[in-house]
């Protein structure tokens, strides 16, 4: 099929958003491969392994749910070609994600290998944000587009959680259940309110998880200057759409860190609220 022809065919690249999507677009070398504990995935290796996972299992669950039947076989050997370097190499190029990712060297991103990890990453960064029906609907129409994506396993029809079963019926006993006891002549005195986190503890994954309650969305837009072995990077962080912080350091983790607690305080400041 011709690339052209193929891009048209493609389903819309779900978005992601907030620190995975600044991870993501960050090739691997530029990145700690120590743990974030204040991040939702850790790191990208992480990421890019529960996206591998996920993949694999959803282009095999699209084959086996064709009719009519595959044998085990044809599903073995469909699954390894639609997995096959060229046709990541292609989603990766036609997508537009190869030109997106923040790299000292592009070439290295001709390397199938990393090529598959990085689409790995953003298949977990989605599965992670979005859920499993959401990757399913992406990538059950990549295998099959002429096909509506097949519902994930453990999912209902209309997406949302299969039903659990009713509870049993209540237990009758011959003699009447003894009575609660009376409640006290005081009432007991309010639990003191607690005060809000505070900023330096964790401020990252505290401002990311407030974001998304309040149905606020984030973006970090990253900056790196000076010599590769002596960067200088500044992150600023948009809520929805509007500036709010901007943090600088020598790393993006301690760029981000600080455009996050800037960000935070400003928005408590404000009530949370777009002014």
């Amino acid at each position: 099929m011709a690339m052209n022809n193929l891009k048209h065919s493609l389903p819309p690249l779900p978005p992601i958003q907030g620190e995975l999507m600044l991870d993501v677009y960050t090739h691997r070398s530029m990145l700690s491969k120590a743990i974030d504990e204040d991040t939702v995935h850790g790191n990208t290796e992480r990421l890019a392994e529960l996206g591998s996972s996920v993949l694999s299992m959803l282009v095999v669950y699209t084959l086996y749910s064709e009719k009519p039947m595959l044998p085990a076989h044809d599903l073995k050997m469909r699954q390894a070609d639609m997995l096959s370097d060229k046709n990541i190499g292609d989603w990766l190029s036609l997508y537009g994600l190869k030109a997106k990712i923040r790299c000292p060297d592009r070439s290295v991103l001709d390397n199938p290998e990393e090529a598959r990890f990085v689409f790995n990453s953003y298949v977990g960064a989605v599965y992670t944000q979005k859920g499993l029906q959401e990757v399913m609907n992406w990538i059950g129409r990549l295998v099959n587009p002429s096909s509506e994506p097949p519902v994930a396993p453990g999912e209902s029809s209309n997406n949302q959680p299969a039903a659990t079963p009713p509870p049993p019926p209540p237990t009758y006993y011959s003699q009447p259940l003894p009575l609660p006891p009376p409640p006290p002549s005081t009432a007991p005195p309010p639990m003191p309110s607690m005060p809000p986190p505070a900023p330096s503890q964790g401020v990252l994954a505290i401002f990311n998880q407030t974001c998304m309650q309040r149905g606020l969305t984030v973006e970090w837009k990253p900056e790196m200057t000076g010599p590769p072995h002596n960067p200088r990077w500044e992150v600023k962080c948009i809520v929805s759409g509007q500036h709010r912080g901007t943090g600088a350091g020598r790393n993006q983790k301690q760029a981000k860190e600080q455009a996050a607690t800037e960000a935070y305080q400003y928005m408590q400041a404000t009530g949370w609220g777009l002014l």
